[in-house]
Order: C-alpha cells, then structure tokens, then sequence
C-alpha cells in the first residue's frame, strides 16, 4: 500500500474556511454522520483508515470536512443550541479547553472504548485518542557515531557543527532540562518552579552560539539535507524512513515528547449515538493498523502495533519500546504557564532575520539583531530600514495613543483609523476575548500569505516588530511610524482569523 506523503496537506480535502463550514452544513441530510478533521494528509488518511469503511459498513451516508482547528463556530453553535457536528478531531489543548468550558460530550464509560485497549493517556473524559505524534531528536546517517540521547545533542566536541531546535519555549525547554539529566517523569515539576525554568534556559545557553532555531516542521528536514545541522528536535512525521528524501536521516525515540489527537462529541450532536460507533469503529485494531499504514502516527490501540511490520511499528511513537523512554506532553502545564514562558523565550532567543521572498513582500523586516537560515548572527549597524508600510517607532516620538480592542467575534474595534505622514502611534491592545488574537501590520498580500501558512502550520510560533500577539484578557501595545501616505493593513493572523473577517486599515495622509 502507498503511504500518505505529509507534503500532501491539502491534497483530496475538501477544505472549507471556517466562517463557510456552519453556512454549508444546515443542509445535511437527517441520516447523515458530519465528521470534522483538520486539513492537512490526515484527511485523506481519516478516510481512507476509517470514514469511509465506516460508511460502508453502516451504509449510511457521512459528510466529512475539514476546517483549521479552531473553534469559534463551535462555540457559537453550542451557545444557540444548533449543533451540527457529529464528531471533531481535537488536538489536547482544545479537548482540554473545550471539555471545561462544556463544548464537548463528557463521554459515558459504557459506551466509550475499554481504556485496558489503549495506550495511556489516550482515554480522557471528553475524548478517544485518534493517534499519537512525536517530537524527537533526528540526526544525519553520516555523524560518525549516532547520538543516544539529549545530553549528546549538547554534546559540542563529541559532536561538532551546528544542530537545530525549535524556536519556542514549548518543547525546547522540556528537551534541555533532559539533557541536563532531569528524566522524562519528572520534567513537569521541575519546570513548574522558577529555579526549574533558569535551569533550562542555562541549559540553552550552553549551546546558544551552535543551534539554528527553525519554526515551522518541514525546516529541520531541509536543515539536515543541506548540510546546514546535523542533527535537530523535528516532528517524526516528516521523517517517515518510507519517503525518498528522508533516506538519510534517523530517529531517536529515547526522551521523545509525544502528544495525542483526539476523536470529540461536540455538545448537542444530533448524532450522538451514531458518533459513539464511528468512535468505537476507528478505535478497533484493525482500523488503527489501517490509518498507520496510511501515515506515520502512531495508534492509541495497544493490539494495533502489534498486526504491524516490525520495520513500520518501529518508527512509530505509541510502540512499547519508544513509549517506554518518552515524556507525554503535559498540555495543562501549558494552557497554564504557556503565554508567560512564551514571552520569556522569545525576549530571549535571538530574531529570525525575514528576507524578502519577492518585490511585494513586505512581511520582513531588517532588525539590528537577527539570525540567518544558516544560524548566522546578522548584525546591522545602521538603522531599522522603512518599509512601505512604516517602521518601527521610537517611544520618544510618540503623537498620540489610539485604544484597541480584539474579540471573539472576529473583530477590531476600532477598524478604521487615519494618521498622518510621518506620525508615530502607540496601538494600546485589549484581547477581551477567549481566544489568542494579534494585530499585525502588513500589506494585503503579504498578510495573505502569512496566513494561508499558519492555516498550514497552526503550531507555527511567530513575532516581529510589526505586530503585537496577546492571549485571552491580556494587555499589550504596538509602537509604530508611518512614514508613506497611502493605507496599511492590519489583521490577526492566528488560523482562521484573517478568513473570518478579523481585519482593518490605517488610511495614512
């Protein structure tokens, strides 16, 4: 059987913008199953693992769609009492969210799969593990030895030349508080007090000078088959040893970091029983051996890796060898200090120089400091350059101060503003909603693209002087000169947003 390349994200899916899925679905058919996954290969593989033998199995009809993890239709959906969602895949942090603020069925035991059946953590109260995705250390065949551990990723003189890490404080702090010989099971702890959290940024000092930070998944493979690291943490998914390019690389499972997606009843499904047996159906073995066959994730049914090759359940993170070294994401931990060790990470680690990609692109700015695609400190002994959408500003310069508010409801308020030539602005932020919102300045293009990227990597951390990001309730402010007549765009740029509307412009004169 061919298996799913993860280049393929959209490929087959039928995608829809959030603001499109509520619009399409009223018109469903009364016998019909809605089944909502992300649009990325796992559609493709969904189906073919598990939404449509289930369909035939049932000889039912089921609708299945895709939309970009977010959740503000299912909110609204839920508060009206018209669901019309069957069943979501969920990633831990909005079943976590999601199960608290009452959007998801607490599930009846009874009719949920036996949790003996599944690997740990794969049963919670809100939801049914789909599959497990892992974060490790990959490496180059042509190290002269292979690394064992973290400790050897910190390892300079054992192994010399630049290596990659991602470029946020999730992940990248558990990695080097393991590599500093804290274990797995107790990593949590440690970095839940202060003197946990300076150890690991000590750690991270250690090799500060050696380490190109990347952020989005693909770059760690690129990385490595340029020569550019040797070795880097990286979402196993893009190194399926089945794919040509990946032919040199391999995997460490050892003190891997693995998180699981899960199957969802949003509350309110019309279908709640027929969406307890598409659960129960793509829990079975069978249909969990089909899905890794299709794609490198690993199942939550213990039997399922098991029916495996023993070369594919290898390279999988829920087999018993690599589970036994690895550290479950603790997804509480980050809903709870996430946006507080965010902030310190990135008043850390050093900017990621933005190159322009063509002409019209003005998503990059030069900063004074900032680190190549080589992992190359840049350092610019003039001024922050201007681009045709201003610069950033001086807060000596300040002209006036302008309040603004985000929402939920995919708004700015205010969404129009005018300046003039040559002013510098303080933009005083208010998320009043649940949901993370920024303002990012930009041309139309340029936030387009941005966009449609974090549509693709939702994960994806990203900052600039241009922009201000702000989660649930925070404060912050923006400090900008506009020094061309002409109008700027602004727009949240978090998955979804820009698609639902959340936009406006500064007309400058």
């Amino acid at each position: 059987m061919k298996r799913l390349s993860i280049l393929r994200r959209k490929s087959g899916a039928h995608w829809l913008g959030a603001a499109l899925i509520c619009a399409a679905l009223p018109a469903a058919a009364a016998d019909q199953l809605t089944v909502i996954s992300f649009g990325r290969a796992d559609r493709a593989a969904l189906a073919a693992a598990y939404i449509d033998p289930f369909a035939k199995a049932r000889g039912i009809a089921v609708q299945s769609l895709s939309y970009d993890g977010q959740i503000t239709e299912l909110t609204q959906m839920v508060s009206a009492g018209a669901t019309v969602w069957d069943v979501m895949q969920v990633e831990s942090r909005t079943l976590q969210q999601g199960c608290r603020q009452g959007l998801f069925e607490k599930l009846d035991p009874a009719r949920a799969p036996p949790a003996a059946d599944l690997i740990p953590g794969a049963l919670s109260e809100c939801g049914v593990g789909i599959f497990t995705w892992a974060q490790a250390l990959v490496y180059s065949d042509q190290l002269r030895e292979a690394p064992r551990s973290w400790a050897d990723f910190w390892d300079i003189r054992k192994f010399p030349g630049k290596r990659g890490l991602r470029r946020s404080a999730k992940y990248t702090l558990e990695i080097a508080l393991m590599a500093d010989g804290v274990e797995p099971k107790n990593v949590y702890a440690t970095l839940s007090t202060e003197a946990g959290v300076a150890r690991a940024f000590r750690k991270l000092e250690q090799i500060r000078n050696d380490t190109v930070w990347w952020e989005a998944a693909p770059q760690p493979s690129e990385l490595i088959a340029a020569g550019i690291v040797n070795m880097s943490s990286g979402y196993t998914l893009w190194f399926d040893p089945e794919q040509e390019r990946n032919r040199h690389t391999r995997i460490l499972w050892r003190q891997s970091l693995y998180d699981i997606d899960s199957w969802a009843i949003p509350t309110g499904s019309p279908k709640r029983d027929e969406a307890y047996r598409f659960i129960a159906f793509a829990s079975s073995t069978e249909r969990q051996k089909a899905l890794s066959e299709q794609v490198s994730y690993g199942p939550t049914n213990r039997n399922a890796v098991e029916l495996l090759p023993a070369r594919l359940a290898g390279n999988l993170p829920s087999s018993t060898p690599n589970l036994a070294g690895a550290l479950r994401i603790d997804t509480a931990f980050w809903i709870e200090h996430g946006d507080a060790l965010e902030r310190r990470f990135n008043s850390w680690a050093p900017a990621i120089c933005r190159q322009q990609d063509d002409e019209d692109d003005d998503d990059y700015f030069d900063l004074p400091v900032c680190q190549d695609a080589q992992g190359k400190m840049r350092i610019s002994r003039g001024p922050v350059s201007a681009s045709r959408i201003g610069q950033p500003g001086n807060p000596g310069e300040v002209s006036r101060t302008i309040t603004m508010s985000m929402n939920d409801a995919m708004r700015f308020t205010p969404d129009r503003i005018e300046v003039h030539k040559g002013e510098t602005i303080r933009f005083e932020l208010h998320n009043e909603g649940k949901l993370r919102h920024e303002l990012v300045l930009g041309e139309p293009e340029a936030l387009r693209r941005h966009a449609a990227m974090m549509q693709m990597m939702p994960d994806m951390q990203h900052s600039g002087p241009n922009m201000a990001s702000l989660a649930s309730g925070e404060r912050g402010q923006l400090i900008w000169k506009f020094t061309r007549a002409g109008t700027v765009t602004f727009a949240c740029l978090q998955s979804g947003h820009l698609e639902a509307g959340m936009k406006g412009a500064v007309a400058v004169q």
